[in-house]
């Protein structure tokens, strides 16, 4: 397998404090698992609803991804603390069924409430990992091995992995022809209004795309109408590295939407279990299927392979040429010795990567659980093809899937 020996200074990571996952501090804070509830349905957020809900301004930071090939990606993400204020700031903060508000979530001591908040609004180290794995398959040429392609990414959060994406999109030529679909799916459409469509509109402003809305800003707007003797809303710089504010204009949302049909991309959001996650609604199997942090909790590895199986593309060889009783062999038999043989998955007609930390601690979720789960007779392997084996071990796994 692909493995990068490099040491982090992990006092200085501001993932430091999530080295050990969502479930571990979760427990250490009750001091036991959380009785399970009814699962929210699944059920697809149009776009037009969630620009609704976007606050008249949000704050934002950088975030820096240390990639193999010693470049480095920085994307733009909002911060948590503004998300938190407009929580309070709204009507959203209200009681829920449990008793308690969406704010409670983003105090309490964990960070994971199962089956209610599952941790999207913090930016977890795999994410990173899982971007650093895609930068090295698809390369610079990323962009146009997406035309026609449709794109998912479950449990998203934050949305790391498809802002990389976006971001490379967004820096080529626009071409409607493109014909790329992006699907967003997290358990809480609280975590998708407040952070994963604010991060999708600043990967869009921070590239080339939105360059004709920032050379030519609209008027200031007075009480809903534009004011041509005003002064244009001041906008941030389109420097990813520095913080900033970006006022959410009318003008600017449009520009947006303009922008996604020019680069012929179709964003949709998802939200609710995976256990209802409806396939023809998505308009059937991706092409590209992807998930970080989401196997720490051995009760949802069930529902987690099923989506993952019932959305991937199956893979068209025969899993007999795959197939091995055990990750051991798989490491001994079929791992990657360099990068040209990981960017030959690039013309794989599916992908599904999974990454994860090779062990959530007091939890029971894990690597092992999770090849366990996909080979104990779901119809697919697994193959490990990215690994960091300093500090927090964490890997990036492809799972294959039977073309029966």
């Amino acid at each position: 397998m692909f493995k990068f020996n490099f040491e982090v200074d992990e006092s200085d990571d501001p993932l430091a404090d999530l080295a050990f996952g969502p479930v571990a501090a979760a427990e250490s804070a009750s001091g036991q698992r959380q009785t399970r509830t009814e699962e929210a349905r699944s059920t697809e957020i149009p776009l037009k609803d969630l620009i609704a809900a976007l606050p008249h301004t949000f704050s934002f930071s950088p975030l820096a991804v240390v990639l193999a090939s010693k470049r480095d990606v920085v994307l733009a993400r909002r911060d948590l603390f503004d998300a938190k204020f407009q929580l309070i700031a709204s009507d959203e903060g209200a009681e829920a069924a449990n008793g308690r508000s969406d704010v409670d979530f983003l105090d309490a001591p964990s960070d994971l409430v199962p089956w209610v908040y599952e941790g999207g609004l913090k930016t977890w180290e795999c994410s990173l990992d899982l971007v650093d794995c895609l930068d090295t398959i698809y390369g610079p040429g990323i962009a146009r091995n997406l035309k026609q392609k449709r794109i998912l990414e479950l449990g998203c959060g934050t949305a790391i992995p498809s802002l990389y994406l976006l971001s490379t999109i967004f820096a080529a030529e626009p071409s409607a022809e493109s014909d790329i679909h992006i699907h967003l799916q997290d358990y809480n459409d609280l975590v998708l209004r407040l952070v994963t469509l604010p991060n999708v509109i600043l990967a869009w402003y921070m590239s080339p795309a939105s360059a004709s809305f920032r050379s030519n800003p609209p008027p200031a707007s007075n009480n809903g109408m534009d004011d041509p003797d005003a002064e244009p809303e001041p906008l941030p710089p389109a420097d990813v590295t520095e913080p900033g504010e970006l006022p959410l204009t009318p003008a600017l949302t449009a520009a947006f939407l303009a922008s996604l049909q020019s680069y012929g991309i179709h964003l949709k959001f998802f939200s609710g279990a995976w256990s209802t996650f409806d396939i023809p609604a998505s308009g059937g199997p991706h092409h590209l299927v992807l998930t970080s942090e989401t196997i720490y909790r051995t009760d949802s590895l069930p529902s987690l392979v099923d989506i993952l199986r019932r959305t991937t593309l199956p893979s068209p060889a025969p899993l007999s040429k795959l197939a091995s009783p055990s990750i051991a062999e798989w490491a001994s038999r079929l791992s990657l010795t360099d990068e040209d043989e990981l960017r030959r998955l690039a013309d794989e007609p599916s992908l599904c990567l999974v990454a994860a930390k090779t062990v959530y601690f007091g939890v029971g979720g894990g690597v092992s659980e999770f090849v366990g789960a996909v080979e104990g007779g779901r119809g697919g392997v697994v193959r490990t093809i990215w690994e960091r084996v300093h500090g927090v071990k964490r890997s990036v796994m492809r799972v294959v899937w039977n073309n029966a």
